[in-house]
């Protein structure tokens, strides 16, 4: 039966504009009727990857790079170890990444995806450039740059023709071969929120940590703020500058789930059409959850943040190892906490409701018996917040008893 590590936490924010929308404004959300305040699931999981509370415990190999600059990054580092020649073959090759078959679409196939938006550099056909973003491990980039130095006669000739389909199809193919043979891991980054990619050099990994939007578990009263700056050297009354902007604040659930056995599968090592799971792979999960689980208390998105410092980790988080399928107890807040409930504090009544939500759940589907191991961390008084056996007093307490916990699932204890 499957294993699951759901992370529910609630966060308190002031006042902040942590995630905007096209216009500037906070991003909402309608639910129960009533609309919430919102931080998208891919802003919290780019907060949480690229924050020292996540990379903090891994080594720069173990992380991984989302970019379009791979051409750029490995001809960077390549020097003067190429010719001119072989530069601009590896730009060609790598620049058609991410797009069909060049051969294919030469020879008008109907088959044959149009160029679109998406197989367009952001550049505007910049070779420096690949077609889309990539999420490559360390090992992959390195990995490239030696098939560059090993290759570079074949590249040389590339860069020598004009336009040579056939050539470029060849040369992406034995791409594809070397990387299966010299990158044996993905990063721990690119096995928890996975990776789509449309050309066959790098695999697709399916993203083992599935991420909610945060959602407010009050209604939201978005806010404007009428400003003036000085000017130091003006003279007389009168402001350099006029603005507005807005702001709100709300106490946030977050919800996340990771699929165990998917996350030691993507960290495995690489074989030929698939990853194996092994020790060193359950490991870097591990340290991969725990670091999840900080992230998510601690790690705040940078919208606004010279404005506002909305610097408030979470004062509710909880995380369950699951047998059969995960839970999200969103539903808790279908109707919205009122500023009235427990004696004003939004966050103590939004705790309350969560617990009595989640207690009623399991109850009813029986879904208590796939509990593997709970841990609580709670920093209100909450009657009945923490069952007994559950509470954990610290962030650290937390995370090495969830290291422990899976360590004993997969050892099948």
């Amino acid at each position: 039966m499957s294993i699951f590590v759901e992370f529910h936490a609630l966060r308190s924010f002031p006042p902040s504009n942590l995630n905007r929308d096209d216009l500037g404004s906070p991003k909402t959300a309608v639910f129960g009727g009533v609309r919430r305040l919102r931080v998208s699931s891919q802003c919290l999981k780019r907060t949480w990857r690229m924050s020292e509370t996540f990379r903090g415990d891994f080594a720069e190999e173990e992380l991984g790079v989302r970019t379009a600059r791979l051409p750029e990054q490995v001809l960077n580092t390549l020097g003067t170890a190429l010719s001119n020649e072989a530069r601009a073959g590896l730009q060609s090759l790598l620049g058609s990444l991410g797009k069909k078959a060049a051969s294919k679409r030469e020879e008008g196939d109907e088959d044959t995806e149009r160029p679109d938006e998406a197989e367009t550099p952001a550049t505007g056909g910049d070779e420096t450039r690949t077609a889309h973003l990539l999420f490559l491990s360390r090992q992959e980039i390195d990995a490239v740059g030696d098939f560059a130095r090993e290759h570079a006669e074949a590249l040389a000739a590339l860069g020598k023709k004009k336009v040579d389909a056939k050539a470029t199809d060849a040369l992406r193919k034995r791409l594809e071969e070397f990387l299966v043979t010299r990158t044996s891991r993905n990063a721990v980054d690119v096995g928890l929120f996975g990776r789509f990619v449309t050309s066959d050099e790098f695999d697709t990994i399916d993203g083992a940590l599935q991420v909610a939007h945060g959602l407010g578990t009050q209604k939201v009263e978005v806010e404007y703020d009428y400003f003036t700056a000085v000017d130091d050297l003006g003279e007389g009354p009168g402001a350099g500058h006029l603005g507005e902007t807005e702001f709100a604040s709300s106490v946030l659930y977050l919800y996340a789930c990771c699929d165990l056995s998917q996350l030691e599968k993507n960290l495995g090592r690489r074989t030929s059409g698939s990853r194996e799971p092994d020790a060193e792979a359950q490991d870097l999960a591990r340290k991969g959850l725990s670091a999840v689980a900080r992230a998510m208390a601690e790690a705040t998105p940078k919208g606004k943040k010279t404005g506002t410092a909305p610097y408030t980790p979470a004062e509710y988080v909880e995380v369950v190892v699951r047998r059969g399928a995960p839970l999200s107890f969103a539903n808790a807040f279908i109707k919205p906490v009122a500023a009235r409930e427990h004696d004003g504090d939004v966050t103590a009544a939004s705790i309350a409701r969560l617990i009595g939500h989640r207690n009623r759940i399991e109850s009813a589907y029986g879904r208590d018996r796939d509990v593997v191991a709970r841990f609580v961390l709670c920093l209100r008084d909450v009657e009945g917040a923490v069952a007994t056996g559950h509470q954990v007093n610290t962030l650290a307490e937390l995370t090495a008893q969830l290291s422990a916990a899976l360590q004993g699932e997969e050892a099948g204890v």
